[in-house]
């Protein structure tokens, strides 16, 4: 059915502590007695302590609203019934500072303990705006057009601004964690999570319970939900100043359905987030703090509300908007049935066409399908590819059976019945289950193949007939696992992000259990390179929270999928160089070590901290499970760490590894704790390393080359950077100052280059035959997942039109050799190719790196060529054929590590990224590597500015008619107004960065298509975009 028949129900969240009274009572404000009554020895004669009642039920209440402070209740529920009524007189609840509460003398006050002064919004200045005035400003958070927030453009603003940000880290920079519990609307100083710096906050809700509270940054606009321990006072020589934010509406409009549409908040963000407008204030309220404006849009010609209106997203204010209660829904379901019975006597009610029998699904079974209607990620609808053939035939009977089918004013379905309905965007027949009749000559049908729903008149249903309804039902309910809204609903946010990761793309759906009788999916987007989790990604992009998968089944049975789950710090691959410090050391060829930095160092202390604590507390006993993560005690400095579990002897004790440090060692069974999910989130920090470019002397080191590796790494901070990895770790090239580790330990005949006892052997064979199978472990023995493979240098300061193979981003990327092919060099190497691959080695056992080269054997025909990496999953990797240009997805047991004599003949694709690599961000956002895919999917024009020995750095340009586009700023102007950018780009003239906000979405999004509309249609886009 359509959206209005399913009521939507928000409730507040209201907080309630008990009164400082005690319970039972709650003492009425009065006077304090003079001091001279409290000696006398006389009875005084008092007024009976009133009982408070709730407001609701006025039963005896012994909670109250910890806004005002004045309402009772009995229950959080009585106090969520009664709070339409008492929002309306709710206010802030105001101290009593009057004299006669104060002791009369100068004695000791009833507390020693100087108190930090709360402060509020009423006691910052108020803003000199009035009704009518003009404001130069710019949109920097933008929710609705019903709330959003700008800055005015003032040289004052942005002093004052900056002056309080470096007074909030002059008092708290340095501040140790301490727990501060602040008041509902208080402002205080917050530690923003991103760039753990302190701003002015107000706190929106305070939950004592969990210790946390939701703030607003009143000088930026965004929300995050903060522990106390990022809370402080705000300070008494902090200026007063208004909140620099100005929170602001669309003046003379409302939404047309209640509630603003996210298609409406994403097309007025695309609009005017970020822009210089003139803002014209029409009615100012709450002493300026909420503002009621409009602007000129100069490239539409129109003002902001204007365009709305004429969107058909708002109404004019006064127009009447009346949303549905549960009482409408209820007396609309009743007018369907009397809508249906008055005018159904005598008539084909349709009663023998019952709906057919789903699609059955079991747990585990994974599909390709197309989503072909969504609602929420709770809500969607898809079909299974493979059965797109059978559902065209389906609409071809469908056709054929109702060109001989006259429309009958006989024919009357009953709901629930099923019918073939004539669907008003494509004029095509589907088959219909009759939901309800919204008139005596109207009916709302659900389409029951694809999903979606609308209202049709009698005379566009036909009677089906029963061969048309022996094909299961194609839609598939399902419900996303993993997630769950932010908030009590979906945002509009989320629902069009998941649009736009969905709709008209080939998904893959694993079936994880059943809940509400729907299936709970994973969806991967295995087309997108790298494939997408969209669990994951609605999660790390602030949409959606994590949810416990809890299945229909496992509820029944009261388990809970409480898995461990941990990462890895992983080093760049890219040729990137970063400091590194050696913690455990073994030989050059086996050592530990962690990336330098001072985040990961305070990060790394505070999680020993919370280790300390949990472990200290934790009585419960503990079975360790080899593979599977613990706390442990290490007897060297009876300190608690992260570990993990190697082995568990009879003996009563357990072999662990410290996974932050690197070293191993046995402790007692007794020594060990179950370790919280949350202590997990923190990568594990050693990481396993090799010195590359090295062997060992005789095939074993000495004590002598152990010492002095050493001597020259150990306890120093050395630059490193990645050539390959293997089952050993990563092998890297180290620096120590401006001297290769490698070089030095070589020069002093500690070690030898690597490969060098069978280079001889393999210089002997030739390069185009490999003769023998002894050749082919010569080959094996060096063979590896290259990452520092030499590239293609493409031609510079020449202006060519690239053939683009394969794109990871667009600080990645490969392009074809422009130039003409030697063939005959060619061949002759891919002949080295297949005798390699098919003579001599073993089947892969190790995961390739991302951009490593390797051999692949194509699917098509089962011979080996070169290939690089794109990405990789547990059982299958994502190539792209180095020498045609071609990708494919292909079991690791088709990949495998490639000699470096069959790379001495270069690739025939070359590294790229696009000029200006500095600017680039260490994490791309979606939507940006989505608009840098599609910038490339049209008529591109690049230039070579540089090549760095790793990568071409390259110019491209767009032309779409007698126009162009310069790409590269496109991209840098897409990164900078991103969600995980939203609000960096503020004020250029604040040295803090300001908080972003968490929720907002995409600047740089569109409008997805309707999945509503066309039934049959999305399977043709979809396989449209395939081809």
């Amino acid at each position: 059915m359509n959206r209005g028949f399913s009521p939507s129900l928000v409730r507040p969240n209201l907080p309630l502590r008990r009164p400082a009274t005690g319970p039972g009572t709650v003492s009425p404000r009065h006077i304090a007695p003079p001091f001279h009554n409290i000696g006398t020895c006389l009875p005084q004669e008092t007024e009976p302590m009133p009982v408070k009642l709730c407001s609701y039920c006025n039963q005896k209440g012994t909670l109250r609203c910890t806004r005002c402070k004045t309402t009772c209740y009995c229950s959080v529920a009585c106090q969520t019934e009664d709070w339409k009524a008492h929002r309306l007189i709710c206010k802030p609840y105001v101290p009593d500072n009057s004299t006669s509460d104060k002791p009369n003398g100068p004695g000791v006050t009833c507390n020693d303990v100087a108190q930090p002064k709360r402060v509020f919004l009423r006691d910052l200045r108020n803003n000199s705006i009035s009704d009518g005035d003009e404001l130069q400003g710019t949109v920097v958070q933008m929710r609705n057009p019903g709330k959003f927030f700008i800055h005015i453009q003032s040289k004052e603003m942005t002093e004052t601004l900056r002056n309080i940000t470096m007074e909030l880290q002059k008092t708290y920079g340095s501040s140790h964690a301490v727990e501060y519990k602040p008041e509902i609307w208080e402002i205080c100083a917050v530690r923003f999570s991103l760039d753990q710096n302190w701003y002015r906050g107000e706190m929106m809700s305070v939950d004592l319970d969990r210790q946390t509270a939701k703030a607003l940054y009143i000088d930026f606009g965004n929300e995050e939900d903060v522990t106390f321990d990022r809370l402080r006072p705000l300070p008494a020589n902090i200026d007063t100043a208004p909140p620099f934010a100005l929170q602001c509406r669309v003046a003379g409009v409302t939404a047309l359905m209640g509630a603003w549409s996210g298609e409406c908040a994403i097309a007025v963000r695309h609009l005017v987030a970020g822009k210089n407008l003139t803002f014209t204030v029409v009615e100012s309220r709450n002493s300026s703090t909420l503002l009621a404006v409009d602007a000129h849009l100069s490239a539409l010609g129109k003002n902001l509300s204007t365009f709305l209106i004429d969107q058909g997203y708002a109404v004019k204010e006064h127009t009447p908007t009346k949303p549905r209660t549960e009482q409408d829904i209820t007396a609309l379901m009743t007018a369907s049935f009397e809508n249906f019975k008055r005018l159904s006597s005598g008539k084909n009610e349709n009663t023998e066409a019952q709906p057919p029998e789903p699609l059955t699904q079991g747990v585990g079974d994974t599909f390709t399908a197309i989503v072909t209607h969504l609602q929420s990620p709770s809500e969607i609808i898809c079909q299974k590819l493979e059965n797109a053939s059978i559902i065209q035939q389906l609409q071809m009977s469908l056709r054929e059976h109702c060109a001989k089918t006259q429309s009958s004013e006989d024919f009357r379905p009953a709901p629930g019945t099923v019918c073939c309905s004539l669907f008003s965007e494509d004029k095509q027949w589907y088959r219909a289950k009759v939901l309800a009749y919204s008139s005596e000559d109207r009916v709302c049908v659900g389409y029951i193949d694809f999903g979606n729903s609308e209202e049709v008149t009698l005379n566009h249903l036909r009677p089906i007939s029963v061969d048309l309804l022996v094909l299961a039902t194609q839609a598939i309910p399902c419900n996303l696992a993993g997630v769950k809204p932010t908030s009590d609903t979906w945002s509009d946010e989320a629902v069009l992000m998941l649009k736009h990761l969905v709709c008209n793309r080939f998904i893959k759906v694993e079936i994880l259990g059943q809940r509400d009788k729907m299936a709970l999916v994973s969806l991967v987007d295995e087309s997108s390179d790298p494939q997408i989790n969209i669990a994951e990604l609605l999660v790390t992009t602030g949409y959606a929270a994590v949810d416990n998968m809890e299945t229909e089944e496992d509820a029944r049975e009261g388990l809970a999928l409480n898995k461990l789950q941990w990462s890895c710090v992983e080093l760049p691959i890219d040729g990137q160089k970063v400091v590194l410090v050696i913690s455990v050391l073994e030989t050059p060829g086996e050592f530990y070590c962690y990336n330098y930095n001072s985040e990961g160092m305070h990060t790394l202390a505070e999680l020993s901290s919370a280790l300390m604590k949990h472990c200290k507390t934790a009585r419960t006993s503990f079975s360790p499970v080899v593979g599977e993560p613990c706390c442990a005690l290490y007897s060297g400095d009876a300190r608690w760490y992260r570990a993990m579990v190697q082995s568990v002897e009879g003996t009563g004790k357990a072999s662990v590894c410290f996974v932050d440090y690197g070293n191993s060692c046995e402790v007692e069974v007794g020594h060990l704790r179950a370790i919280h999910p949350s202590m997990l989130k923190h990568p594990f920090q050693a990481i396993r390393c090799w010195l590359a470019g090295v062997e060992p002397v005789g095939g074993q080191w000495s004590k002598e080359a152990v010492q002095r590796f050493r001597a020259l790494c150990v306890g120093k901070q050395l630059n490193a950077r990645v050539l390959s990895i293997t089952e050993r770790g990563y092998g890297v090239e180290l620096e120590c100052g401006d001297h290769s580790v490698a070089a030095m330990i070589i020069s002093e005949q500690l070690a030898q280059p690597f490969g060098q006892e069978t280079r001889a052997a393999v210089q002997t064979a030739s390069a185009s035959v490999l003769k023998d199978h002894s050749t082919v472990e010569g080959f094996l023995s060096i063979a590896s997942f290259a990452l520092d493979w030499k590239t293609l240098a493409l031609p510079c300061n020449e202006t060519f039109q690239p053939q683009v193979a394969a794109v990871v981003s667009p600080s990645l990327f490969f392009v074809m050799n422009p130039r003409k092919v030697n063939v005959e060099a060619l061949q002759a190497v891919m002949k080295d190719v297949a005798q390699y691959c098919s003579r001599g080695p073993q089947a892969n056992q190790s995961t390739p790196p991302h951009g490593a080269a390797c051999c692949a054997q194509f699917s098509g025909d089962k011979n080996w060529y070169r290939a690089i990496v794109l990405d990789t999953t547990s059982t299958h990797v994502s190539v792209v054929y180095a020498d045609y240009g071609n990708t494919e997805r292909v079991p690791l047991s088709s990949i495998l590590p490639i000699p470096n004599e069959l790379l001495q003949h270069p690739l025939q694709i070359a590294r790229c990224a696009l000029s200006g690599k500095e600017c680039f961000p260490a994490m791309w956002p979606p939507e940006v590597l989505e608009l840098f895919k599609i910038q490339l999917s049209s008529r591109v024009q690049a230039s070579v500015e540089s090549f760095d020995g790793v990568f071409n750095l390259l110019m491209l340009t767009q032309h779409t008619g007698q126009w162009g586009s310069n790409i590269n700023t496109v991209i840098l102007g897409a990164v900078q107004k991103s969600p995980i950018r939203a609000g960096i780009d503020v004020l250029a003239q604040v040295t803090q960065a300001p908080p972003q906000g968490q929720t907002q979405a995409s600047s740089a999004a569109t409008s997805s298509t309707d999945t509503g509309k066309t039934p049959l249609g999305l399977i043709g886009t979809a396989l449209g975009q395939s081809e």
